[in-house]
């Protein structure tokens, strides 16, 4: 449930309000993309060439052109966002470990009599991390206005 959740205001964030223009694809021929098309068919390669109504794209050894009217959204793989991923995610990890170390975590020291407190810590911080890490690293160049 809270994993739906973060995903789900992650992407929000990560999405434009307003469309952008055709003609800032120019920018990303050589470059990672992704396409996702009106169906919601998604196609992943090396952006060949773009065209007034169409976008080419290198999959393997397969050239592919894409119409203009048939894409919704070109998205070019961004190493800064996964960064970013990572950090946002090890952030979600510290606030969850210090809520478990002041509630979980003060009940079973006071039980057991162990100061330890490590794990309250760095297990949320590494698994959240990790999420935020396999959450994709792309950024919109062009969406369906």
């Amino acid at each position: 449930m809270w994993f739906r959740a973060i995903v789900i205001i992650l992407s929000l964030a990560c999405t434009p309000l307003a469309g952008q223009s055709w003609d800032s694809l120019r920018g990303v021929q050589g470059q990672h993309v992704k396409v996702i098309e009106i169906n919601g068919e998604q196609r992943k390669g090396i952006c060949d060439s773009v065209s007034h109504d169409s976008i080419t794209l290198q999959i393997g050894t397969t050239r592919t052109p894409i119409e203009r009217t048939r894409v919704r959204r070109v998205q070019v793989r961004s190493g800064m966002r996964r960064v970013r991923n990572i950090v946002i995610g090890a952030a979600i990890g510290v606030a969850v470990g210090l809520t478990v170390d002041q509630t979980v975590g003060t009940y079973l020291r006071n039980e057991t009599g162990d100061s330890g407190r490590g794990i309250t810590y760095a297990a949320p911080i590494v698994v959240f991390g990790g999420i935020g890490a396999a959450l994709p690293g792309y950024r919109t160049v062009y969406r369906l206005r």
